[in-house]
């Protein structure tokens, strides 16, 4: 699993390069530019979150991610589909658009069945 707190370059994103860059225009989208997208990120302290093909449930859950996680996956806004059948889920966590983004590989798109499922 890997946090970022900051606004992730794609060179330090360990996604496979079609899912970087697929994941890089989802999160300029919403902008008029990278600079915007850029600024709003400085200011409202986003979390990119992008889990391992090799994570867990059970392993997930003995980190101090866990209750981000968790609370992305129950409070969705939206999920959008990205290369290689990874998925986006982008969840907004107070009035001034603060999010969680979520990237979740192929071999763990059950996780987001699982947890939902135990709510």
């Amino acid at each position: 699993m890997q946090q970022i707190t900051h606004w992730p370059g794609t060179a330090e994103i360990n996604l496979p390069d079609e899912v970087s860059q697929d994941l890089h225009q989802q999160l300029i989208l919403p902008f008029d530019s990278e600079a915007e997208a850029r600024e709003f990120w400085r200011e409202t302290y986003c979390t990119l979150i992008i889990l391992d093909p090799t994570d867990s449930i059970e392993g997930l859950k003995q980190t101090d991610t866990w209750s981000q996680i968790d609370f992305a996956l129950t409070y969705q806004e939206y999920t959008v589909p990205l290369s290689m059948n990874y998925t986006l889920s982008v969840t907004i966590t107070n009035d001034s658009g603060t999010g969680i983004f979520l990237v979740v590989p192929p071999e763990l798109s059950h996780i987001i069945h699982e947890v939902s499922d135990h709510e």
